[in-house]
């Protein structure tokens, strides 16, 4: 087992099978590496009980050194290792065992090893959450695409194509979705807004007066980022509450120098809170409103961003 320091998502993955599912190094090695030949004729599944080539190359591999041709599909490892935990004879454990163990304290070394090589850990738990709690998905299937989404990251080592396949899993496989839960309620007027300058815009994540995050900045540019449970594009913003949107708004400048946010047809509403007057405008979808330094931006009830301009 490699050391809390060297642990990386591979080390994590077999680390915590091992410590929460009972499953050895051999036995998972059986489960997600693939059988296809390699060029000396042998599959990696073949050297799964090579103890120190399993180590090196897979264990304690580094990250951005381990192959991904060593692993099976990830849905089908997925797939293959909830068939085992639920039939063995000794310790099966069922769909909610599952989902503890990936989503519990049980499966907290892989965040801590996704941050280690700068992954977006925000985005990983909002995944999640998403899956574990989908309303259109059985449990059965609830724990098989949170399964599939902790494989995953545990072989690549990328959050964001990993969320992407989890859910493309799901929405394949499954036929489920990952759907929103809705705020209590929220009430809001319209008003009217002045005009910004290109400067960087940066959003500071406050909650009851406290800042709780440190400024994510974003560069003036009429591509813009998502804000998003699940927003996987480059420089994407997925630092939110529960009742946030997979894709919720979309921040951009346009060729004039004004910032807008649009809201990308959300279950739980956008809003800006004018600095200076604070009047609210609600976001409709599909519309957009301006941005300027001091005003805040509500995403459903439970994000609030401070609107700042950078120094140009």
């Amino acid at each position: 087992m490699a050391s809390q320091v060297e642990l990386t998502p591979c080390g994590a993955m077999f680390d915590i099978f091992k410590r929460a599912a009972h499953l050895s190094h051999i036995e998972l090695c059986g489960l997600v590496l693939s059988s296809r030949p390699l060029a000396d004729g042998r599959s990696p599944q073949s050297r799964a009980a090579d103890r120190s080539w399993v180590s090196r190359f897979i264990v304690r591999a580094p990250v951005g050194t381990l192959q991904q041709r060593y692993f099976a599909e990830y849905g089908t490892s997925a797939a293959r290792i909830m068939s085992q935990l639920a039939l063995r004879p000794r310790n099966p454990m069922d769909s909610t065992a599952v989902i503890n163990m990936v989503c519990g304290p049980a499966g907290e070394p892989m965040v801590r090893a996704l941050e280690e090589c700068h992954q977006d850990t925000n985005l990983y738990r909002n995944a999640l959450d998403r899956l574990s709690q989908a309303a259109e998905l059985m449990p059965a299937e609830r724990a098989e695409a949170v399964l599939v989404l902790f494989v995953a990251v545990g072989c690549s080592a990328d959050v964001r194509s990993s969320v992407n396949y989890a859910i493309d899993y799901a929405h394949a496989t499954c036929g489920g979705g990952t759907s929103t839960p809705r705020s209590l309620g929220m009430s809001m007027t319209v008003g009217e807004r002045e005009p910004a300058p290109a400067h960087p815009l940066g959003l500071l994540r406050v909650q009851n007066s406290f800042v709780v995050s440190a400024p994510r900045w974003i560069q003036p540019s009429e591509q813009g980022v998502e804000i998003g449970a699940l927003a996987t594009g480059e420089g994407d913003i997925t630092d939110v509450g529960d009742d946030v949107s997979a894709r919720h708004a979309h921040i951009w400048c346009d060729a004039q120098n004004i910032w807008h946010v649009e809201d990308l047809s959300s279950t739980n509403g956008t809003v800006v809170v004018n600095g200076a007057t604070r009047v609210c405008i609600q976001v409709e979808p599909g519309r957009s409103a301006q941005l300027n330094p001091g005003d805040e931006l509500k995403l459903g009830e439970s994000t609030t961003y401070a609107i700042l301009f950078g120094a140009l």
